[in-house]
């Protein structure tokens, strides 16, 4: 099979970013026009990186106030027959599903809880008294309770990322249905149980072989019963056990499979080009069975965030089970700096200062990640078919192009919200925000395109001077500037390197008095360092830095 080199994935990308900027698609209420533009560059930015060959679709949902949905890039790269990139594809959209992997061990936990709660087991119980677990494994200490599994103290590997045999067994057979029983086979104790928290998938595909025993129902129809359909997340499947829903597209995988190749070799299986390429060729049918009860969901990213607002906010569940989960949750971190409880975490890669709680889901192909803000009562989601993006880095980014818009006390923050409406700032009682953002009102403070619905006399109060603003800062390739003059009359807009040489003219044009102006900068040969953009209007010079990071 022809070599498909890491500099021809590069160059075509460079060719389509032109074409890319407009697969870009986005839906919003609750925000300003303004930070719409901002969440949606925030895609654009990491998708413009000449290296990201899929798309990303994202989400964030203010629970009962606001919500955003963007995605670009592509939900499927055009291939040639030997699987190397070509021009072009199928757009990545806000409606694109895609796998989310581990992120469905939120349904396993809370499901787990729901059936204890209803006498179907204890949470005590070893899993010897439901699966024979001497004559499938004898290596495996069987007196692990449910209770262990669901919090990651059994002791047992994980079979994805430690367990060479297995990963060899897919390879060779990829089109292979694999259920919980085949998989306990490769699976080791590598620790005692109840000693330590080590996070491994083994422990949610026994929780749903353990469901389906006691129930006598698939983990399919149990998801379905019990939260797709009463909540309306009418995007999700099950995977293998569910058919996709018609009319829909789901993310192609994008991956680089040159660490299998010596397990290929190994197999005689054929092997892929060395990058990141579409790898639809590849059988995903073993890799999808594997996931089970622990990463079989297929979602888009609205239904996600539609999740994860219900599941943290007591509508999913009862707030018994909810108060479970969130006491389940580690006071230690594990290895990563994740706090380990029932089918969730409290993340400190999100941020250090900040309560995020969630999951991550990462397999070939896919990446995703479902973190709610319990001051804000939000959540956000992330879903790439490229396993190269960075979607940590994403959902921070687009956390922090977000404007701040709590307004209550440090001890309950969500309480009270701050609001533009009508072009005045106002803080109003949480239970009162939607009603004004059915009349027009949105999160935040007032930004500069609500000059446009202002009389004179305000807009000379509010723009006392001329306002420069650029987004992202730090930039790996493009700036969006936002700047609006307290004059009008003739304006510019300038790029200077950090020693005052002018390196490109943005803006010459005239403006007027305190209307919104929104410029994109494209860096093309421009090092990375710090910038000087200069904005000159009548009534003076207006200068903020911009940094372009390699």
């Amino acid at each position: 099979m022809k070599k498909f080199t890491y500099l021809q994935p590069r160059l075509i990308a460079l060719l389509l970013i032109a074409v890319m900027l407009n697969f870009g698609t986005a839906i919003g209420q609750g925000f300003s026009k303004q930070s719409q533009n901002r969440l949606q560059q925030v895609l654009q930015s990491f998708q413009d990186d000449p290296s990201f060959v899929g798309g990303i679709s994202a989400a964030i949902n203010v629970d009962g106030l606001a919500q955003w949905e963007g995605a670009t890039g592509y939900a499927a790269r055009n291939i040639d027959a030997n699987n190397n990139l070509l021009p072009g594809g199928t757009p990545f959209t806000t409606t694109t599903l895609s796998r989310i992997f581990s992120v469905t061990k939120t349904f396993a936990a809370q499901l787990i809880l729901e059936l204890a709660q209803e006498g179907y087991f204890s949470l005590n119980d070893p899993v010897n008294k439901y699966i024979p677990l001497n004559t499938i494994n004898p290596g495996l200490d069987a007196s692990v309770s449910i209770r262990q599994l669901l919090s990651h103290e059994s002791g047992w590997s994980d079979f994805e990322y430690d367990e060479i045999q297995f990963q060899m067994a897919i390879a060779f057979n990829p089109t292979h249905l694999w259920t919980p029983f085949e998989i306990l086979y490769f699976v080791h104790q590598t620790t005692p149980k109840g000693t330590v928290r080590h996070y491994s998938s083994t422990n949610y595909i026994t929780l749903g072989a353990i469901a389906e025993i006691v129930t006598g129902k698939t983990v399919a129809q149990l998801y379905r019963e019990r939260f797709f359909s009463p909540l309306g997340l009418n995007s999700m499947y099950f995977d293998v056990t569910e058919s996709q829903p018609a009319g829909t597209v789901l993310a192609a995988p994008h991956e680089n499979l040159s660490p299998f190749n010596p397990i290929f070799q190994y197999t005689g299986q054929p092997t892929f080009p060395d990058a990141y390429t579409n790898i639809s060729a590849f059988p995903y049918q073993g890799i999808a069975s594997a996931g089970f009860a622990g990463g079989a969901i297929i979602s888009n990213a609205a239904d996600l965030a539609k999740w994860g607002n219900a599941l943290f906010n007591a509508r999913a569940t009862s707030k018994s089970i909810l108060d479970s989960m969130l006491r389940s949750i580690n006071s230690t971190p594990d290895a990563q700096g994740d706090y380990l409880g029932y089918g969730i975490w409290k993340s400190s890669i999100m941020s250090t200062t900040e309560t995020f709680l969630g999951h991550n889901g990462n397999a070939p192909g896919y990446r995703s990640v479902m973190f709610y803000q319990p001051d804000k009562k939000l959540t956000l989601v992330v879903l790439t078919n490229f396993h190269g993006a960075d979607v940590y880095a994403i959902a921070k980014a687009l956390y922090a192009a977000l404007p701040e818009f709590t307004g209550g006390n440090p001890n309950r923050k969500d309480e009270k919200i701050n609001l533009c409406f009508n072009g005045n700032l106002i803080t109003v009682d949480r239970n009162a925000a939607a009603g004004f953002i059915k009349k027009g009102a949105y999160l935040g403070s007032c930004e500069a395109s609500d000059a446009k619905r202002m009389s004179p006399k305000d807009v000379t109060s509010n723009f006392i001077k001329s306002s420069l603003e650029a987004f992202p800062s730090p930039s790996s390739g493009q700036v969006q500037f936002s700047f609006v003059a307290n004059e009008s009359g003739p304006a510019t807009l300038d790029l200077y390197d950090a020693n005052g040489k002018l390196i490109h003219n943005i803006y010459r044009g005239n403006l007027e008095k305190g209307i919104s102006k929104d410029m994109i900068f494209i860096k093309r040969n421009s090092p990375a360092g710090i910038y000087i953009a200069s904005l000159k209007t009548p009534s003076g010079v207006t200068q903020i830095k911009i940094v372009f990071a390699k």
